[in-house]
């Protein structure tokens, strides 16, 4: 409990814009217990997963921190083997949640949101190459197609704005279904070629 205190007193008393950003996401994702603080969670969510990646992958994980937390994941990244440790998600959640004193769901509500405010506050090729070294059922807790309303994740939005104009064109030719079974047919054949015709008259 008295390195608890340490650990955020020492956080608390020098946090840089950036990492204040990352516990605040974190703190109103409503994830955390109300006896853990976001620099907790936030460190312990990043070690863990750093001793799943490569002694290189790691350092550059730490680099790419904003200061005040990379101060808190630079050691975990230093001390330790160049080889990855190999667990999956399971026993991720369960080193978490025995470290930070919760269950494996909340441990897996904790990680979830950590990751997500990170991911929005480092480069892509860094949440890219993480997840590279990451085996598939820990992605579901680390990878930007997660993330939702960064940089990240500026494809979604996109898409959905060019599925309407050809299901409106479809709606056009509505007129003609009034003519009888024979114009139907013929409309729902015309309608299966709709995107190649009006490419043609255009």
């Amino acid at each position: 409990m008295g390195s608890k205190a340490n650990t955020t007193t020492a956080v608390a008393r020098s946090i840089d814009d950036a990492s204040e950003q990352i516990f605040r996401q974190v703190e109103q994702s409503g994830a955390l217990p109300p006896h853990l603080a976001a620099p907790e969670a936030v460190g312990a969510a990043l070690c863990t997963l750093s001793r799943r990646l490569s002694g290189g992958e790691a350092r550059d994980l730490a680099a790419a921190l904003p200061s005040t937390i990379q101060a808190i994941v630079q050691p975990c990244a230093t001390h330790r083997d160049e080889d990855p440790e190999v667990f999956s998600r399971r026993e991720f959640l369960e080193t978490l949640s025995e470290h930070l004193h919760i269950d494996t769901d909340q441990a897996r509500a904790v990680s979830r949101a950590v990751f997500a405010a990170v991911e929005r506050a480092i480069p892509t090729e860094e949440v890219t190459g993480i997840e590279s070294q990451l085996p598939a059922d820990l992605k579901d807790l680390w990878g930007r197609h997660r993330v939702e309303g960064s940089s990240h994740a500026a494809r979604p939005a996109d898409t959905s704005l060019a599925e309407p104009p050809p299901r409106a064109g479809v709606e056009t030719p509505a007129p003609d279904q009034l003519r009888g079974d024979a114009g139907a047919d013929r409309t729902a054949a015309d309608s299966s070629g709709d995107g190649p015709a009006v490419k043609r008259a255009s």
